[in-house]
């Protein structure tokens, strides 16, 4: 990949697009339809506090060889970043900028976005990734393919060049186990990989060496090509879900809907990960099982959701004993014990017995 990723900001030329938005403009479905001879392809980028990141980003969309020839829109939503974003944005003369006022969450930010797309094809993008040469032509002629894709992602690296996962099934209680409760030390190394590399986890094996498309339950929501049918039928993400699992909850949605979701390893896009939600780590671990409980509310039998909540409950009492004993034995100071307690019991608090 040859991308010019110099992060140095160029002299604002012109004003972008900007327009600031309140919560009670928001919908999940879009307001009007597509205009003619509309751009090939809306990139929506919802950012919170990661203007470098951003910046990188939105380079990487302006060089012309991950464009391919395409017709792209680009639209920022800045979540109230108070790190010179929108700043940074401003820039970049063609990019839209639309700033929320407040942090309203990736679900209901991606909204507003979507909803002033203008593109034939919708790919929802993190900040925090980098398109290759030609991954996003990859999306969009798979797309147009397959007209019953309403989801489709790329195959994601880390940084080191290493495959990411962003193929997953959807959510099981078994998988809940696995995450709640690790397998313990003495369970040898390639036994633990295999494991948590398996269909139990909710992996798909091929991923790392697959090279032609295959169907999966859903991706992460790092980047996302939506189709524009699929979301003017079924919508977008849904409003309740703050953070963490809105791609979830719309693969569900669109499988109910009769749309499929696939992978396409041709289209090859570099994420980061996690630079917004370290900033705030302990939050967003609440948020975390705060979706992933609804999510189960919304799709799952009231069984499965019983077992859920007494699997995170029984975890969230392990670790607070953990925590009583670890600072008996002065192992830990009043202030991390504090800090463990707070999030133990936030997280204990959205079980509700029924």
């Amino acid at each position: 990949m040859n991308l010019n990723l110099n992060l140095s900001l160029k002299p604002l030329i012109s004003p972008c697009y900007t327009v600031t938005v309140f919560e009670s403009n928001i919908s999940a479905r879009p307001e009007q339809a597509v205009p003619p001879d509309p751009p090939d392809l809306s990139v929506v980028i919802v950012s919170w506090n990661v203007r470098d990141l951003l910046v990188r980003c939105i380079q990487a969309l302006h060089d012309e060889a991950v464009r391919d020839g395409l017709r792209v829109q680009i639209i920022v939503v800045d979540n109230n970043s108070t790190d010179g974003s929108a700043q940074a944005v401003r820039c970049f003369p063609s990019v839209e900028l639309i700033q929320t006022g407040r942090n309203l969450g990736y679900g209901r930010a991606n909204n507003i976005g979507l909803r002033a797309a203008r593109g034939r094809h919708l790919l929802v993008l993190n900040p925090d990734t980098v398109p290759h040469p030609g991954s996003l032509k990859a999306l969009v002629e798979f797309a147009q393919r397959h007209p019953r894709a309403g989801i489709v992602a790329p195959r994601l690296l880390n940084a080191d060049g290493t495959v990411q996962p962003n193929a997953f099934r959807f959510p099981t209680l078994a998988m809940a186990l696995l995450d709640l409760f690790p397998l313990p030390w003495f369970v040898p190394g390639r036994v633990r990989a295999r494991l948590y590399r398996s269909r139990l986890n909710g992996r798909y094996p091929q991923e790392e060496t697959a090279h032609r498309p295959f169907r999966i339950d859903h991706p992460l929501g790092a980047c996302m090509l939506i189709n524009r049918r699929a979301y003017e039928q079924a919508g977008g993400f849904d409003h309740a879900l703050f953070m963490y699992s809105e791609e979830v909850d719309l693969a569900l949605r669109y499988r109910k809907a009769g749309w499929q979701c696939w992978q396409v390893p041709q289209a090859v896009v570099t994420h980061f990960g996690g630079q917004s939600t370290r900033q705030l780590p302990d939050r967003m671990f609440v948020e975390l099982w705060r979706s992933r409980l609804y999510v189960y509310a919304r799709h799952y039998s009231r069984t499965s959701q019983a077992l859920l909540r007494l699997i995170l409950a029984l975890a969230q009492l392990r670790d607070l004993a953990f925590t009583l004993l670890l600072y008996a034995l002065g192992r830990i100071g009043p202030h991390e014990a504090q800090r463990r307690v707070r999030r133990a019991s936030a997280v204990l608090r959205l079980v509700r017995w029924r």
